[in-house]
């Protein structure tokens, strides 16, 4: 048992550090030899939980998701913009992962991960279709333009933290500015209802 414990809690530290190590510096720039070193274990060690660089990011990407839908607990009319929001403020490392993962793979349009990545939109979808049914959300409006404006409103503060501070003199991580942003997306998904 003592064995098994071990093997998972080495498993999340390389998860951990991968992490770290894709946030700063993207999937090309990233160094398994800097992600070992991050976890503290040897190279070959980590060979032996990853096949690959590749199988780690994608792993990565996965756990993250997982994380991300077991923190959706928001309600109300702007819930499905308040959870990205939150969920984006909650960890900024996450937005800059995926913004280097956008900038990395622009060109080939590859998409890692992409049957969980999948998952987590049709989830979301389904809550806006679940809001829209209810009155929440427009129905009269296409779900996946909303699903898209849902993603915009509550990425971009966190993913451009300098043009928030330019624009709002504050920054995304300032507890005051995430209330009044959190309180613009419920106002907005209001008016979006039109009673």
């Amino acid at each position: 048992m003592g064995e098994f414990r071990d093997a998972a809690r080495t498993r999340k530290k390389i998860l951990e550090a991968a992490r770290e190590e894709f946030a700063a510096r993207g999937f090309s720039g990233g160094r398994i030899e800097s992600i070992a070193k991050r976890a503290g274990v040897a190279k070959q060690l980590l060979y032996h939980y990853f096949a690959s660089k590749e199988a780690l990011f994608e792993e990565t990407l996965a756990s993250k998701y997982q994380q991300h839908r077991a923190a959706d607990t928001e309600e109300g009319r702007g819930a499905v913009f308040v959870q990205r929001f939150h969920a984006a403020s909650k960890d900024p490392d996450w937005i800059r992962f995926i913004t280097w993962e956008a900038a990395e793979h622009q060109e080939s349009g590859r998409i890692i991960a992409e049957s969980s990545r999948r998952g987590s939109i049709a989830r979301l979808a389904a809550a806006i279709a679940a809001q829209q049914a209810h009155g929440d959300l427009p129905a009269d409006l296409p779900a996946d333009l909303i699903q898209l404006a849902v993603y915009a409103l509550g990425v971009y503060p966190v993913a451009f933290p300098q043009s928030t501070q330019m624009i709002t003199g504050a920054s995304p991580q300032d507890p005051d500015f995430q209330a009044r942003w959190a309180a613009f997306l419920e106002e907005l998904a209001r008016r979006l209802a039109r009673p």
